[in-house]
């Protein structure tokens, strides 16, 4: 297949996974570097046209791609999209800033860790992607990429001075990231942000810390490896699993016909800001949304 064609089927949501395609790509990772390279370009100068457009895609598998790749290029470009304020690249990228983008950033940064520290310590940049940047450092430890004292000693200088001490999200990303690395060396300041109220107990509790520190590094790292600590490999074994893609995909056998002609009806969009729907009291956005 060649780079058109494999563009042209990567451009926008169908319904269906492009299964050739994405095999195309990675099957020609030299030839189609370039227009995946261009696509994520295009979206990092201005994510705002990609609002316009129906259902594009094509950005979105350029950085599961070029992840797979290991391609060093697209490290400023991802950096540059998702240092965007608000929450634009989350509606451009759905789950994926939540579920995969901290081992997509692991995989392309080549142990250049300044970019995802200036993010994270951003507060112009969004929660979720600064979570994410915690995530990616995480898995660059568990890999074996970046000493662990290494990553602990910038979660202390997080925890000391770095961060602006009032409650938000960030916090409780960070005391999971510490939790996830084995705290032991940190117990003393992420004590001090529980008792500051700087951490979010629907995240993570302090028991949870202990329990940590009581099953041992060891245990811990081998945890987070197994949960979260793969780099991005197969990018169709990554995207075509997806909730969106599995209906139109992989179809039932049995014949559903009667039900498939009843009129859908779509539950109404919550809000990021609104009063999650749980009962929690808490906003959708720092509840049930992800």
């Amino acid at each position: 297949m060649d780079i058109e064609t494999i563009k042209s089927k990567l451009a926008l949501y169908t319904g269906d996974f492009p299964f050739d395609a994405v095999r195309a790509a990675m099957e020609q990772p030299h030839a189609v570097t370039p227009m995946l390279i261009d696509a994520l370009r295009a979206a990092a100068d201005d994510p705002a046209t990609l609002e316009g457009a129906p259902s594009p895609m094509l950005h979105m598998y350029a950085m599961y791609l070029l992840a797979q790749f290991r391609e060093p290029a697209a490290y400023p470009l991802l950096v540059k999209f998702f240092s965007t304020p608000g929450e634009i690249t989350l509606d451009l990228t759905g789950d994926v800033v939540t579920e995969d983008l901290g081992r997509i950033l692991a995989s392309v940064c080549h142990r250049e860790l300044e970019p995802m520290k200036r993010m994270i310590e951003d507060p112009s940049v969004n929660e979720y992607v600064r979570s994410a940047c915690l995530r990616a450092l995480t898995v660059l430890v568990v890999q074996e990429e970046v000493p662990r004292d290494e990553v602990i000693d910038y979660f202390r200088s997080l925890l000391t001075d770095k961060l602006e001490r009032k409650p938000d999200f960030i916090w409780s990303a960070l005391v999971v990231a510490c939790h996830d690395l084995y705290p032991e060396e940190l117990l003393p300041h992420i004590e001090r942000a529980y008792n500051d109220d700087l951490v979010d107990l629907f995240h993570i509790r302090m028991d949870s810390i202990r329990q940590a520190i009581a099953d041992g590094k060891s245990e811990v790292l081998s945890r987070t490896r197994v949960r979260r600590g793969d780099l991005i490999n197969d990018a169709s074994a990554e995207m075509s699993s997806w909730a969106s893609f599995e209906q139109a995909s992989h179809p039932p056998r049995a014949d559903y016909s009667t039900v498939m002609r009843q009129p859908v009806t779509r539950a109404k969009k919550i809000g990021r800001n609104e009063p999650c729907p749980c009962g929690s009291g808490k906003k959708y956005k720092k509840c049930c949304l992800h």
